[in-house]
C-alpha cells in the first residue's frame, strides 16, 4: 500500500463509509443514482485520485468492477467544461499546446506533455480539471487548475508569436491590440493555430456594453 494511502487512511474510510451508507439508503435504481450523483458532487475531488480508489480495492470496501462504473458513472453526469476535456482522448506522454488567458488576461500557448487530468472542484467552481503536465524545458510535473475559462488544445508544440496578440509600435516596442480577457484574444489565437484537438469557449458579456470577456 502507498505512503499517501496509509498516511490518510482513516480519511479514506470515513469517504469509503459514507459511499456505502449513503447509498444503501436507495429502494430503487433512480433513488441509487440520485444518492450516488449526490455522493460524487460532495467527494469528487478525492474519489477521482488514483490512491483513493486503489486504497478501496486494497482495503476491501470496493472491487475493480465497481470502481470502473462508478469512474463511468461520474464521467456520464459531468459538467460540460469536464466533460469536454475528459472526452477529448489526450494520450500521456504526447506533447500538446494549451491555449488560454493567464491571469492578466492575455493569451499564452503553454507547450506541454500531458500527464493526466481529472475533474475537480476549485473554490466555489464545480466544473473544474486539474491537469498534470510537464511544460517545455522543465524537470518536474506541475499541476494546473481550469476553471471558469476557455481553453483550446493542439497537438504537438506550437509558439504564439508576439503579431497575433501585439502590434509594434516602435523599433522595440510593442502593445496588446485588445485589453485584458478581451475574447478577440483567444478566437485570434485559435484561428491563428487552426482546429485543435478540444476547444471550449466560456465567453462572458457584459451588460453595460455588450463587450465579450474570454
Amino acid at each position: 500500500m502507498l505512503p499517501y494511502i496509509r498516511s490518510n487512511a482513516s480519511f479514506y474510510n470515513h469517504i469509503a463509509v459514507e459511499f456505502f451508507t449513503v447509498t444503501c439508503q436507495a429502494q430503487t435504481k433512480e433513488g441509487y443514482e440520485k444518492l450516488l450523483f449526490s455522493f460524487c458532487k460532495r467527494w469528487q475531488r478525492e474519489l477521482t485520485d488514483e490512491n483513493v480508489l486503489e486504497y478501496f480495492v486494497e482495503s476491501g470496501e470496493m472491487v475493480p468492477d465497481t470502481i470502473d462504473e462508478f469512474r463511468q458513472f461520474y464521467i456520464e453526469h459531468a459538467e460540460p467544461f469536464q466533460k469536454a476535456i475528459i472526452n477529448a482522448g489526450l494520450v500521456i506522454g504526447n506533447k500538446y499546446t494549451l491555449v488560454y488567458m493567464n491571469e492578466f488576461g492575455f493569451p499564452v500557448a503553454d507547450k506541454i506533455v500531458f500527464k493526466g487530468v481529472y475533474p475537480c472542484q476549485y473554490a466555489q467552481f464545480t466544473d473544474a480539471i486539474k491537469m498534470t503536465v510537464r511544460r517545455a524545458r522543465k524537470r518536474t510535473d506541475v499541476r494546473i487548475n481550469f476553471y471558469d475559462c476557455s481553453l483550446a488544445i493542439y497537438e504537438g508544440w506550437k509558439e504564439l508569436p508576439k503579431s497575433v496578440s501585439d502590434e509594434k509600435i516602435g523599433e522595440y516596442l510593442y502593445k496588446s491590440k485588445y485589453s485584458c480577457f478581451d475574447a478577440r484574444y483567444f478566437e485570434d489565437c485559435v484561428e491563428y493555430f487552426g482546429k485543435p484537438v478540444v476547444e471550449y469557449r466560456n465567453f462572458k458579456v457584459r451588460e453595460s456594453d455588450g463587450k465579450t470577456f474570454a
